[in-house]
């Protein structure tokens, strides 16, 4: 496990609907699903293809019905950008990938680009993600983290360790259902 300190607090639906967060689902799974809520509004890469709008309503719905462990990441306001600027800017940066693939796209590529564009965090192509959260943990860019269906030690949040490898052996055995390579 990789462990980053983080203030955390109890889960408050309602504070999910302003400011953005990176929500981490399957948050005990090899890898976890990244995507990013901005004003309430969910947007990710998935093996499917673009998840785009998905209202914070829907996202928590699915999240408890399927009681997938989550944990949602407060990132620090931006000073300049517009959340609704922000948020348009990564649906585009999704749109920029066809679907997640090996050894291409991960969910966690778009999300790299948008903190690449919006904090000036360098993108390190090999890099997984519990070393990038990691980067912007050490950086201050996350505020307070809170889980659901999911238990967060006292500023504390921990996410399994992984390799690329690991990494690409999932995401072939969960497309192998939708598409052949």
């Amino acid at each position: 496990m990789v462990q980053i300190e983080v203030e955390t607090s109890s889960f408050n639906a309602a504070s999910l609907n302003k400011d953005s967060w990176l929500v981490i689902l399957h948050a005990n799974r090899i890898p976890p699903h990244i995507g990013l809520l901005i004003n309430g509004n969910y947007n990710s890469l998935t093996i499917k293809g673009h998840e785009l709008n998905v209202s914070i309503e829907a996202l928590l719905k699915t999240i408890s019905q399927k009681k997938i462990e989550s944990v949602f990441i407060k990132l620090i306001k931006h000073p300049v950008f517009s959340l609704d600027h922000q948020l348009n800017m990564f649906q585009e940066m999704v749109k920029n990938f066809e679907q997640v693939k090996q050894n291409q796209a991960t969910c966690l590529t778009p999300i790299k680009l948008f903190f690449q564009e919006f904090y000036a965090v360098n993108s390190i192509n090999d890099e997984l993600f519990f070393e990038f959260i990691k980067r912007l943990n050490d950086n201050s860019y996350l505020q307070t983290a809170s889980a659901f269906n999911f238990n967060l030690n006292t500023n504390i949040v921990e996410f399994p360790f992984y390799s690329k490898e690991q990494l690409n052996e999932q995401i072939k055995a969960e497309r192998l259902p939708y598409y052949k390579d």
